[in-house]
């Protein structure tokens, strides 16, 4: 399955940058994210639990950024697997100046099994994009209260 967007956080591309990366912002703006360690230089293990209608699990797992190009883009590795499936997927993103902060265009590809593949693909596209909302969401707002807020422009 595939998802991609795009959205404006207000705060220049380096804060943004920092932020994305930062395993105590992540592990706060994730829905659901129990824990978010370091294991190794941009590797991780995460505890996530999450819920798709009927379906709902904790799923462990890791993370590895790769192909890192400072401060612009970034990949993720995933894999994880619990109760309800496993998940396997390769996210992006890429970071763009704006006049009002930041763009970023974001893109995922993973593929799910178990239980939790059964809700169907079209419930599933639409809690990624709601789950993607919402961590950006909160990301923004995480930025301003750091004081990392572009001033907007008249």
């Amino acid at each position: 399955m595939n998802f991609s967007g795009d959205v404006l956080l207000h705060a220049a591309p380096e804060a943004v940058w920092a932020a994305l990366l930062d395993p105590s912002s992540l592990q706060h703006c994730l829905p659901g994210c129990q824990s978010l360690e370091p294991i190794g230089p941009d590797h991780y293990e995460a505890t996530v639990t999450l819920g798709i209608a009927a379906v709902k699990g904790s799923y462990k797992g890791r993370v590895q950024i790769t192909d890192k190009q400072e401060p612009t883009s970034y990949v993720l590795q995933v894999e994880g697997a619990g109760s309800s499936g496993t998940v396997k997927g390769t996210g992006s993103m890429v970071l763009t100046p704006s006049p009002d902060g930041t763009s970023v265009h974001w893109s995922a590809d993973a593929q799910i099994g178990g239980p939790i593949a059964s809700v169907g693909q079209r419930l599933v596209g639409g809690v990624a994009k709601l789950i993607a909302g919402d961590f950006f969401k909160c990301m923004d707002r995480h930025l301003a209260e750091n004081g990392a807020a572009v001033e907007k422009r008249a």
